[in-house]
């Protein structure tokens, strides 16, 4: 699982609501990726991590939402895992089926059945892919409103920079305090999972050294994937 497919499938979840309607045209994500007015930041700590979080949210404008850290891996691998949306039915409660509309190396639109009580619920968003570096998703909703988001990666010393930003802009009244407490446990927790299973990488020799990132690689050979300056 990623923290992109779990954060997004999540809030997916909260919301309950029923079939996403897509939007056409290209995902805009620029609005998301740089410093928003008057925003909030903050810093946890993640198990043994720590992870910068900023918020900002308004009635008029929506709700603003994201999270940065550093990820033990090199960008390839953390690309691989981010883009791997095989396994929310298997990470997801609830979720009994993921059916892949369409599914292209740069694009897919997913669709979710999701049972909540004794009703099943279908969801659809899109999902653009700017290989090895962005991935961008939308879920637009006649009952939730617009809810976008953006994945980039940057290469560090010591492994890779992922940071996810979400922008959600309700279609009715939803106290802003409840989505930031909802979204800020959900993002937590999906970075959490998503380091845990960087420990856990196929890949189990790979580990972060002075050097850099230290790995074997399939002909059994140590290389150094990442130098650390």
């Amino acid at each position: 699982g990623t923290a992109v497919t779990r954060t997004a499938a999540f809030l997916f979840l909260f919301v309950l609501l029923c079939c996403g309607v897509l939007s056409a045209g290209p995902i805009d994500t620029a609005f998301l990726e740089q410093s928003w007015p008057k925003e909030t930041v903050r810093h946890f700590e993640v198990g043994r991590d720590e992870v910068t979080w900023r918020q900002r949210a308004n009635r008029r404008e929506g709700v603003f939402a994201g999270v940065r850290f550093l990820a033990p891996l090199d960008q390839q691998a953390v690309w691989d895992k981010t883009r791997d949306f095989s396994d929310i039915g298997r990470m997801t409660p609830g979720v009994t089926a993921v059916r892949f509309l369409e599914d292209t190396p740069t694009r897919q639109v997913i669709q979710l059945d999701v049972k909540v009580l004794w009703k099943t619920l279908q969801l659809t968003f899109e999902v653009e892919q700017e290989p090895p570096r962005a991935i961008r998703f939308r879920l637009v909703n006649e009952l939730l409103g617009e809810y976008r988001g953006v994945c980039w990666l940057e290469d560090a010393p010591q492994g890779t920079i992922v940071e996810l930003a979400t922008w959600l802009k309700p279609s009715r009244p939803i106290p802003t305090s409840l989505l930031l407490f909802v979204e800020r446990k959900t993002f937590l927790d999906g970075v959490r999972n998503f380091l845990e299973e960087c420990e856990r990488y196929p890949q189990s020799s790979q580990e972060v050294t002075p050097l850099g990132l230290r790995g074997v690689d399939n002909a059994g050979e140590v290389a150094i994937l990442a130098a650390s300056v």
